[in-house]
């Protein structure tokens, strides 16, 4: 083989083999600003740097993936009024703990501004774990036809904080379902 050829022959590899390169997973971390213990986070790829803003005493963070994949973190404060209803009131009834998961699941899944349109729920997670989870699709949204996946994962990591990870995909496709499942997958909260 001449000198030609074999610098060809490696230059075409090289392109092959890059041209093959798959994205490299990040670990991204989210809290709520001069708070401790607040710490949650997870792995993607192909998400670009997220955005953060206050809103009221609401911290929220927004990220978009090169394919279309939203992931929004909400950290949500809640004021003296909600941490009796949200909190107080469940766990006296139930006997429950401080801190669970189940608070912020529950009050998510029922104020949900897209819950009329919400089908194939699937809801997953224990109270004790650090996070419970939920899936739905949209079909429809005011009178309009689309295809829409929403994932969500709920975490309380303070008396008074909730957190509520929310992943969507119009016009989604079966690996996209997947890749959102594994970033859910993927979520870990500090302690």
């Amino acid at each position: 083989m001449n000198k030609f050829k074999t610098i060809s022959l490696v230059l075409t590899v090289t392109a092959t083999l890059i041209s093959f390169k798959t994205s490299e997973t990040t670990l991204f971390e989210f809290s709520y600003p001069k708070r401790d213990n607040t710490t949650i986070s997870l792995s993607a790829t192909d998400f670009k740097k997220f955005k953060k803003e206050w809103r009221g005493q609401d911290y929220y963070y927004y990220g978009e993936s090169k394919n279309g994949i939203i992931c929004s973190i909400l950290y949500y404060k809640l004021n003296d009024d909600e941490v009796r209803s949200l909190i107080d009131a469940p766990k006296k009834a139930i006997g429950g703990p401080d801190i669970s998961p189940a608070y912020p699941f529950a009050y998510f899944s029922n104020y949900s501004n897209l819950k009329k349109y919400e089908k194939n729920n699937i809801d997953w997670g224990q109270p004790t774990d650090d996070f419970m989870f939920r899936q739905n699709n949209i079909t429809e949204f005011e009178g309009a036809k689309i295809n829409q996946k929403h994932m969500y994962g709920y975490s309380m990591v303070d008396k008074d904080l909730f957190v509520n990870i929310h992943l969507s995909k119009t016009e989604y496709t079966k690996s996209d379902s997947t890749t959102m499942r594994q970033i859910l997958n993927s979520l870990t909260r500090k302690k």
